[in-house]
């Protein structure tokens, strides 16, 4: 089809808002996403997987240690340098925290996949690995 076949501007495209503003959506046959203004359209052929990550917890258990170093340095040592570890430990934790529930997704040709938050990640993942075939990567 060409730019100008007049079916080709009548893709359905359902919708599931993100929960830092835009939305990611799909049709038949591509994934859309809209963040910050930009518009990406991932092709199903070049979308090699999608997946779900509930948390970080790599970073969640440092910035938990880092908390407690930093109690440690308060009760011990230094309170003022105790305190700026422990509001470090606080401030990582609180960014981990907003990173929860993302729904990946692998592109080829592509080392960072693209990782979206929405509203509603369980059922996101469900309806996109349903309507696109996709399982996460193995």
């Amino acid at each position: 089809m060409t730019a100008q076949d007049p079916a080709r501007r009548d893709v359905e495209i359902t919708r599931m808002a993100l929960r830092d503003g835009g939305w990611i959506g799909y049709s038949e046959d591509a994934v859309f996403l809209d963040r910050d203004g930009q518009r990406v359209k991932l092709h199903d052929d070049a979308v090699t997987g999608i997946g779900r990550r509930v948390l970080a917890w790599d970073t969640a258990v440092l910035s938990l240690l880092l908390v407690g170093v930093g109690g440690w340095v308060v009760l011990t040592r230094n309170p003022l340098v105790g305190v700026a570890f422990a509001a470090v430990g606080l401030f990582s934790l609180y960014r981990t925290y907003q990173d929860r529930q993302a729904l990946v997704i692998h592109v080829a040709d592509r080392a960072k996949p693209f990782a979206v938050h929405p509203e509603h990640p369980a059922e996101c993942h469900e309806r996109l690995a349903e309507e696109t075939g996709l399982r996460a990567p193995r």
